[in-house]
């Protein structure tokens, strides 16, 4: 089973930091409702969605891998999967963005599409690793949720900065 002893302060900083950011991402989009042509909104919703989720799953795997080992390997099959379907959802996304076209700049497709499907495979790939015992897999795993927070600091950034400056 998975082994993360002496790593709780650093999922709980990760924990706590995707749980603000997602917070304040909300903020943002209510604070910029209203503002946008129907066209924006679209535009919105396609970066933003994924945004939240890649927050939200910083969020879940590292509230999972503070439970207790004593659940044996359920925490670390739901971590599987999230990861797994975490992939799968960022890979649809990445697809949308590469067909976006003329309506995106051409950094959209790397930081809101490819970025977070490599992260959620990385992530999928520790936790399966946690799941079998190597030694190093909590690194790994920590690796990814870091990479994870660090590409839905810069998108959130990127979208609260891109929403704070459209008006009708």
């Amino acid at each position: 089973m998975m082994a993360f002893d002496g790593w709780q302060g650093f999922y709980q900083v990760t924990a706590e930091a995707a749980a603000t950011l997602t917070g304040l991402l909300f903020i943002v989009v209510t604070l910029t409702a209203g503002r946008q042509t129907a066209a924006t909104n679209n535009g919105a919703r396609l970066f933003t969605s994924p945004t939240v989720f890649h927050l939200a799953s910083v969020l879940a795997v590292s509230a999972l891998a503070l439970v207790p080992r004593e659940e044996g390997t359920a925490p670390g099959l739901v971590m599987t999967a999230w990861s797994a379907w975490g992939f799968i959802y960022t890979a649809a996304v990445a697809v949308k963005m590469a067909r976006l076209e003329n309506t995106s700049h051409w950094s959209d497709f790397w930081w809101y599409g490819f970025g977070p499907a490599a992260t959620f495979a990385a992530l999928a790939a520790a936790s399966v690793a946690c799941l079998l015992g190597y030694a190093h897999a909590a690194f790994g795993l920590s690796l990814g949720l870091l990479a994870a927070l660090m590409v839905a600091i810069r998108n959130a950034w990127d979208l609260a900065t891109w929403l704070a400056v459209r008006r009708d």
